[in-house]
Formats: structure tokens, sequence, C-alpha cells
């Protein structure tokens, strides 16, 4: 999973120079409800730029790698903006920097949200996620995100309909691993890049975080904005339902028609908020991405 030799390791004064400029480059860490991976690709390449090569250490959950077990990681949502009061995560993925003191090299992953004031080595990040039977692998940067599917042994299995013969994964995963859910891993590129996976990710988190300071942290404590506010939970708190309006445009069961009207003028302001932040994105990922 990982190159023998490929990332970079500096000295501790290098790491927190890096982690200084990570946590002043503007990269939402506030809304911990999604886009962990497009934050981590952010860093990735963030680093590149400045000539250190990162990895990323991802961890996965029951409910991620096999249709056995639906357990995932769970912990209190301290924003309380989800409706649930917790927050679920699938898998988590972060960067690892490699950081040499005195002769030995540390593996230490850098985590805005569940590490805000420092890089950590990788088993104190495993252990704040506190999940039984977890899987993880410690990557290569360059792999953006992964596919999932319900069938087994797809990895082993998979075709690509121009072709009888199995098309060969991007990465080969060990054998404790070929008959799990997750398919395969593939870079920032064709599709994800073409259709902005990355900067439109990026913004969605710093969409919801001007949402939760401008709309729902005034209301929090008013009881008299208590069915405004759920619909801002219902809104903000599930980010599939602040995709689907916000960057798809589209209705679900709970963002119906009826939903659309009630909040016709808070979903357009927020939907030129949201054009605007893929903008910037856009802007930050085109200065990286050529480093890539």
């Amino acid at each position: 999973m990982l190159t023998e030799g490929k990332s970079t390791v500096v000295d501790m004064q290098t790491a927190q120079i890096l982690f200084d400029q990570i946590q002043n480059a503007g990269i939402p860490f506030t809304y911990p409800q999604a886009n962990c991976h497009n934050i981590a690709h952010y860093i990735s390449l963030l680093a590149k730029r400045q000539g250190i090569t990162l990895a990323k250490i991802w961890a996965f959950t029951p409910g991620i790698y096999t249709s056995y077990n639906t357990r995932v990681i769970t912990f209190k949502d301290k924003n309380q903006l989800s409706p649930t009061g917790k927050i679920d995560w699938g898998y988590h993925v972060a960067p690892v920097l490699f950081v040499e003191q005195d002769g030995v090299v540390t593996k230490m992953v850098i985590d805005g949200v569940l590490f805000p004031n420092g890089a950590v080595p990788y088993k104190a990040w495993l252990a704040k996620i506190k999940t039984k039977k977890l899987i993880y692998l410690l990557m290569d940067a360059e792999w953006y995100l992964f596919n999932t599917s319900y069938v087994t042994n797809t990895q082993l299995d998979f075709f690509d309909g121009n072709t009888d013969e199995p098309v060969k994964p991007n990465v080969i995963f060990p054998y404790w691993f070929a008959n799990k859910c997750v398919t395969d891993f593939f870079k920032y590129e064709d599709n994800s890049k073409e259709n902005g996976w990355l900067e439109k990710g990026l913004a969605i988190n710093n969409t919801a975080g001007i949402f939760y300071e401008n709309e729902i942290k005034p209301i929090l404590n008013d009881a008299s904005q208590e069915v405004l506010l759920n619909d801002y939970r219902s809104l903000v708190g599930n980010v599939l339902n602040f995709e689907n309006v916000f960057r798809d445009y589209v209705y679900n069961s709970e963002m119906d028609e009826q939903f659309h009207e009630t909040h016709a003028a808070i979903i357009s302001t927020y939907r030129t908020i949201f054009n605007n932040e893929c903008l910037k994105w856009q802007q930050r990922v085109s200065e990286v991405l050529p480093f890539e």
C-alpha cells in the first residue's frame, strides 16, 4: 500500500512549520460531517508543492468494508448541528508525515478535525477513533478515494463492459482485505478531476461552516426558534441533504418541494455562497495540482 522510500522524512522543526502553514491555509476543519478525503488530498497537494511527499492513513469500519456489519465511527457533535446529536463515519482518512527525531522516524498524522493542536503519532490517531474491528491502511498520498460495492470479491471480478477479461485493479489489497466491499482506489483524475470533486467538497464544508455561524449558532438556545432550528439541522447537519440542495439542486425525501418553498430565500442565498466558494477553491486547487 505504501511505496518504500517514497514519503519525505523531515525533522520536527520542518513538521511544525508545515502544520502551522496548513492551519493557516483556510482549510475547512470545522465541519466534521464530511469530506475528510478532500481535506486530506488538498493537504497532500499543498505539501507536495513545497517538496514534501506525504502518505495517507485510511481507517475503515465494518459498516464500509463488509455487508455483514453496520458498525461505524460515532462521536458527539460538539457543534450541536447534527439532527441526531452525533456524527457517524464509515471511514476516515488523514495525511501522514514522516518525522525523524533522535534517529527515530515516526509516522505523524495531520488531522485538524480530531487533533487541532498538532500532528500526532498514527497509533494515537487510531486510538482516538475507538472502533472495534477497524481496519486501517497506510497508503501513498496520490490515492484520492475508493469505490465501494455491496458484492464481495468485486476487486477480483471487476469487468469494464468492453472485454471479457477482468480489469486489473489500481491497488492490490492484501489477502485479508480482498473480499471486502471496498473494491479499489483511484487517483484524482478523469471523472473526479473533470467534475471538480475536490473543489466542490471543500466548498461544501466552507459553506456549511458559514451557514452554521450565521444562521444556526445565533438560534441554538432560542426556544422560540425550535422549528426553524430543526429544519436547519436537517439541512446542514446531514451532508447528503446539504449536497443535494446546494451542489446538486435536487429534492429528496427530507428536502422535498415543500421544504424548498418554505426556505427558498435562504437556499438561494447559500447557493450563491457555495458557487463563490467553488470559484475560490478552483483557484487554490489549480495552484497545487500541477505539482501532483
